[in-house]
């Protein structure tokens, strides 16, 4: 039964509600509601069941279950199925629904302007379709048979339908619908037709009809070329890659990377020339593989290619003084595993050896296949075994042959990260920053994150100036945030805090590091927070929550090159916050009053307090002097060395700065384990870190506050950004979270850009999670975003716009980039910030829609801690 019923809107900005009234039957009838009362309309933010308020007479208990999806810019269409919590019939005694909404933003839509979009329903779907009508043209020549798939999404919701030639009626719901349909072409790709529509945008109105017309374009020929490599009987080419050389008319047009088993499909060809299909010679192993060509004339037809065993010659390429290599393995652990090595001599036709299937353990082999004299890179990478990556180096690099010598490569085998941190899943997880309000929930459990993170304290800046009421710390709520969102997805979320012992961000280094007032507050205000969390352990969360501490306090340190005995104040401080709580623990000789022992202090503290939560610190890209070595290579004239303690110039590129400031952290402490005494007066160990944390700069690219502060990354800048974190872990031996990374995305040259601080516009969900619509395109980013003029101190840096940025570097959004993460030691990645794009929709007026759906598809196939 449709209903009818009277509604009024009070559009407040932050929280507009409305009021339903007055039930009854469209025929005018009595309300009589046996089972479900069905609600469906569209609102300007987020609603929960906290903000539906239903009024009976008698009053009466209701079950909610409200579904929801975003049709764009914080509007969402909301379906709210209304039960009797007795499961009886309501029949006809509900007065009242009461609705408020958490505004996505001051930005978007009065409540109002939503009106007709109200419906209601009792016992039966609500009825909110119209029609749309599609007139369309006949289908050009050799192409009748071929179905045509018209595309109609609004929002998340997305409707494909297939019309015909002549009138097609389809329902669709209420609203506003994107339609767009791909060009008509056949299955072969030889014949296809652009396609024309009268309207990219239909407005689909409750019981009316929508026309939208469709037409063609002349159809056009071309070929297509499917080329297989079907090589099985050619066992020395298996898992080898293979360039595939296109030529039209003499003239190369396209190259393509392939191996045996592939096929490559070659399409929008001409219908008149010639073309010739080429594979590079190949020297491996000292057998010279030589490929016959296929020619062909293009006549606007399908051709199946294949190149095949009969069509590869091989040659001895065995050379006159070849030596015998032999590898001498030193393996950290043996493995039941094995690894690859290749050598490449960079030769116009280069020659390789491939050496497949090593063993890992200590011994040396001899290689069967003599090398060639010559000089050769050994290329290798890292690789996972039981979700620890191992690192593959070799000596000499590059390794010189010379006749009849025989040459021995040492190959050293190091075990690195174990990317299993407790509190975290098995696979490479995302985790986003949470601000607290209502539709947080909602918004971190649609984008099914493993963590959430906010800053701990009143002020989240440490609260160093008195003990801090607990009323006013969030780690019990950020927990309970957390275990809600638990709920929703059925999978574990890890809360964490991110909490200062010693706020050095707010400046001032040298006065607040050595202040023993502000360091008794904030060791005691941890405290509060660390019992807060291990008061929330039980057997379904034995890692209850996670910490990260002190962001920019060993950056700071390492700027100013602060030794590891450098005089801080700590074993008083820390003992008179322990007593403050009533701890009765010693604090141990090995906790000094000196930098090292500040670190080991706050490590230990964890350790007595909250034995069972997981704990990082953070280290910034520009804790070695500067930032400026993202852009491109970079000499600072004063840089601190943790190995000999002294300041020197150096030329930083990602791998240095990641060395440099792993080892600045080995060397105050960071992962030091330290001895103590229990209070029962039994020795233990606290272990230190778990993990590092790794930090950018958490604004997004295209706001004034990234920008004209030096920060607005392409591809290449978020890879050398992640190389740093690479070589942090390894040198750490220690896996690492990239934390508070921006979401924000690219806008298409199709979009409207408005105002740039006010839409928070950016690259680091484009390059996480892979933006194919840009692709590798220049032209396909917004020209707003591309000509933002640079101020002029950064120029040398950044160039004098983002256009002049994204063209120094071939780069390709086609992909996500997280697919390597867990080979570089990174194993957890947090998105957002309190100002910065990530998940939540309460932040940046929803900017986070785009990476919610992408880490919600995400969770159906993550990337696990293997090879």
């Amino acid at each position: 039964m449709q209903l009818d019923f009277s509604h009024s809107i009070t559009n407040d900005t932050w929280y507009p509600t409305a009021d339903l009234r007055g039930f009854k039957a469209k025929s005018g009838g009595t309300v009589d509601i046996k089972q479900k009362l069905i609600l469906t309309f569209s609102a300007p933010g987020k609603i929960t069941e906290g903000d539906i308020t239903i009024s009976s007479s008698p009053w009466r208990e209701f079950k909610l279950n409200i579904e929801s999806s975003e049709i764009g810019n914080g509007v969402y269409d909301y379906k709210v199925t209304i039960t009797a919590a007795d499961g009886q019939a309501i029949g006809n005694v509900i007065t009242q629904i009461h609705i408020g909404v958490n505004a996505s933003s001051d930005a978007v839509p009065k409540w109002a302007t939503f009106s007709d979009t109200f419906t209601a329903a009792a016992d039966e779907e609500t009825n909110v379709a119209g029609e749309l009508v599609v007139n369309c043209a006949s289908l050009p020549a050799g192409l009748e048979g071929v179905a045509l798939a018209l595309v109609l999404t609004r929002g998340e919701k997305r409707e494909t339908v297939f019309p015909k030639a002549g009138t097609a009626y389809f329902s669709l719901a209420a609203g506003t619908w994107h339609a767009q349909v791909e060009e008509l072409r056949t299955a072969d790709g030889t014949v296809r037709a652009p396609v024309s529509l009268s309207a990219s945008e239909l407005t689909i109105s409750k019981g009316q009809r929508t026309r939208l017309d469709i037409s063609f374009a002349p159809a056009v020929r071309s070929t297509t070329l499917d080329v297989a490599l079907n090589l099985a009987a050619v066992p020395g080419l298996q898992n080898q890659d293979l360039h595939l050389v296109y030529l039209q008319n003499g003239v190369e047009k396209q190259r393509h990377v392939l191996r045996a088993g592939q096929t490559q499909r070659l399409e929008s060809l001409p219908t008149s020339g010639n073309f010739a299909l080429r594979i590079n010679d190949v020297k491996l192993n000292n057998t010279h593989y030589i490929f016959d060509g296929i020619n062909g004339a293009l006549n606007g037809r399908y051709h199946h290619l294949a190149f095949t065993s009969t069509q590869v010659r091989q040659q001895d390429d065995k050379q006159t003084g070849s030596a015998k290599l032999t590898l001498h393995v030193r393996a950290e652990h043996g493995l039941n595993a094995t690894f690859d090595l290749r050598l490449n001599d960079g030769g116009a036709i280069p020659r390789q050896y491939h050496f497949a299937n090593l063993p890992i353990r200590d011994g040396n082999l001899e290689q069967t296949v003599v090398l060639a004299p010559g000089v050769y890179h050994i290329e290798t990478a890292p690789f996972i075994h039981d979700s620890v990556v191992h690192y593959v180096d070799v000596s000499p690099q590059p390794l010189r042959i010379e006749s009849n010598a025989p040459q021995v490569l040492t190959v050293n085998i190091t075990a690195g990260a174990n990317l299993r941190v407790k509190g975290f899943p098995d696979y490479l997880s995302f985790g986003g920053c949470a601000d607290m309000s209502q539709s947080n929930v909602d918004d971190l459990a649609e984008a099914r994150v493993a963590s959430l993170f906010k800053y701990s304290g009143d002020d989240g800046m440490g609260d160093a100036s008195g003990y801090l009421d607990p009323a006013k710390e969030p780690t019990a709520k950020i927990i309970e945030m957390a275990r809600n969102v638990e709920a929703k997805i059925n999978d574990h979320v890890l809360p964490m805090m991110v909490s200062y012992t010693c706020n050095l961000s707010l400046g001032d280094v040298e006065r607040i590091i050595k202040d023993p007032v502000r360091h008794q507050f904030s060791f005691a205000n941890f405290i509060q927070a660390l019992k807060m969390a291990d008061a929330a352990k039980d057997a379904a969360h034995p890692v209850p929550a996670g910490f990260i501490v002190n962001p920019d306090y060993l950056g700071e340190c390492q700027k100013y090159g602060f030794a590891p005995d450098y005089a801080i104040p700590v074993r008083k401080p820390l003992a008179d916050a322990l007593a403050h709580h009533g701890i009765n623990v010693a604090v141990p000789s090995a906790i000094t009053d000196t930098l090292k022992g500040y670190i080991k202090g706050v490590n230990w503290l964890v350790r007595v307090v909250a034995p069972d939560v997981v704990l990082g610190w953070q280290v910034n890209l520009w804790g070695v002097g500067g930032s400026q070595w993202i852009y491109s290579d970079f000499t600072y004239d004063d840089i601190f060395d943790p190995i000999d303690g002294t300041h020197k110039k150096m030329t930083l590129d990602p791998h240095l700065a990641g060395k440099l400031t792993a080892q600045y952290a080995l060397l105050v402490g960071v992962f030091d384990e330290i001895p103590y005494t229990r209070a029962d007066g039994s020795a233990a160990l606290a272990k230190g870190a778990d993990f590092m944390a790794a930090d950018r700069y958490e604004a997004d690219d295209f706001t004034s506050r990234a920008y004209k502060n030096g920060y607005c990354y392409t591809p290449y800048e978020w890879e050398r950004t992640f190389d740093f974190c690479a070589a942090l872990s390894r040198y750490l031996r220690q896996p690492v979270l990239p934390w508070q990374v921006p979401a924000s995305r690219l806008a298409s040259i199709n979009e409207v850009v408005g105002e740039l601080d006010e839409e928070f516009w950016g690259t680091g969900g484009s390059y996480l999670m892979g933006h194919p619509e840009i692709g590798s395109s220049v032209e396909a980013i917004n020209r707003r975003l591309l000509d933002i003029p640079f101020l002029d101190v950064h120029a040398k840096m950044m160039g004098h716009t983002p256009r002049e940025l994204f063209s120094r570097h071939e780069w390709d959004f086609s992909t996500p980039k997280y697919l390597d993460f867990p080979s570089r030691g990174i194993f957890h990645v947090q998105v957002g910030g309190g100002a910065t794009t990530g998940v939540v929709s309460a932040v940046n007026r929803n900017s986070s829609s785009w990476m919610r759906s992408r880490l919600k598809a995400y969770r159906d196939n993550p990337v696990k801690f293997k090879n």
